[in-house]
């Protein structure tokens, strides 16, 4: 079978389009052939070396994936070659998370080995490119906003970085929940599509002090909730933007992972700090996101789709953060 595959970690041409040797499934495994993957920022720091989860080399990486059931082991029973599905990719262990394109191959391959409790059926209505973007990005945006922050119809939700894959996951899934959503994001351009998608009000935070414009957008209240994949450099805005007994769902740290932390406002205004991780998410939140798509109408954002061939570019396309959204591969 093709996939991409790197020997060794760097920049976007150590990936390389390659003949590997087709997966052999166990007894309570199954085959899928792969229709679609999403790409998230994780592939890209494990490719280049700057995670600290290090895979062992030749990596072939892809945390979602979507397709068909090719083959299924000898002690799987409910599931049947043919079955659309989309990969749960983490499976949870005694000692911690294992995750599919982390610990093992991943999904940027024609084939994928899986257990079978790993995989969801998929309703027709949802197409394999749509599917492929939940379990990352959506499962985080409803785990978060819900399962750890607690959000409550009418709340307001601030969003970070609503241009990205999760980000505007967060946006959808906010609104679909009745919430009023001020959203930020690096460019005009990118905060027009924020609008579309359902963003209430929005901040460019390049050009824009965004404490300053939630107060204004607030009339001085704070919002309830802030969805937060920017760590460090947004977090003293955080804690100015935040209403009293409010929450911070900690979701990424690409503006940095470590800041002198003031305990004074947290301590005095009942603030709580979530950290949220998607592989500590229960299963159900993955039908939850299907259920988004199949019955709520809910329309992933996707930018642009790639061959599997070209998965350096589709790679730096997302380096490049000059995505709205979700970059998909199909093999």
């Amino acid at each position: 079978m093709k996939a991409i595959r790197y020997h060794e970690v760097g920049e976007v041409d150590v990936l390389k389009y390659e003949e590997v040797d087709m997966p052999e499934i166990g007894d309570d495994e199954v085959l899928v052939r792969v229709r679609a993957a999403s790409l998230n920022h994780l592939d890209l720091r494990l490719r280049a070396g700057k995670s600290p989860r290090p895979v062992e080399l030749p990596h072939i990486g892809g945390v979602d994936a979507a397709g068909d059931i090719e083959a299924v082991g000898k002690n799987v029973a409910d599931l049947a070659p043919g079955t659309r599905v989309v990969v749960d990719p983490t499976i949870k262990t005694p000692k911690g998370p294992s995750v599919m394109g982390v610990n093992f191959y991943g999904g940027f391959a024609e084939y994928l080995k899986i257990p079978a409790t790993n995989v969801v059926p998929i309703p027709d209505e949802v197409s394999y490119d749509d599917a492929s973007t939940l379990p990352i990005c959506y499962v985080t945006a409803a785990y978060g906003l819900y399962d750890r922050g607690g959000l409550q119809k009418g709340e307001t939700v601030l969003v970070h970085a609503a241009g990205s894959g999760t980000g505007s996951a967060a946006v959808q899934v906010a609104k679909e929940g009745g919430a009023t959503v001020i959203a930020t994001a690096g460019s005009d351009e990118k905060l027009e599509k924020v609008k579309e998608i359902g963003a209430d009000a929005t901040i460019n935070y390049n050009t824009q002090d965004f404490a300053e414009e939630v107060k204004k957008i607030t009339e001085g209240k704070g919002v309830d909730l802030i969805f937060d994949q920017v760590g460090a450099s947004a977090w003293d805005n955080n804690l100015k933007s935040v209403k009293a007994k409010g929450r911070i769902l900690l979701v990424g740290v690409v503006g940095g992972g470590q800041t002198t932390f003031n305990f004074g406002p947290v301590i005095m205004r009942d603030l709580s700090i979530l950290g949220v991780t998607v592989f500590n998410a229960p299963r159900q939140s993955l039908i939850n996101a299907i259920n988004l798509v199949s019955k709520n109408g809910v329309k992933p954002v996707i930018d642009k789709t790639f061959p599997l061939s070209e998965a350096a570019q589709a790679q730096k396309m997302l380096e490049d953060r000059s995505q709205f959204g979700k970059v998909i591969l199909n093999p």
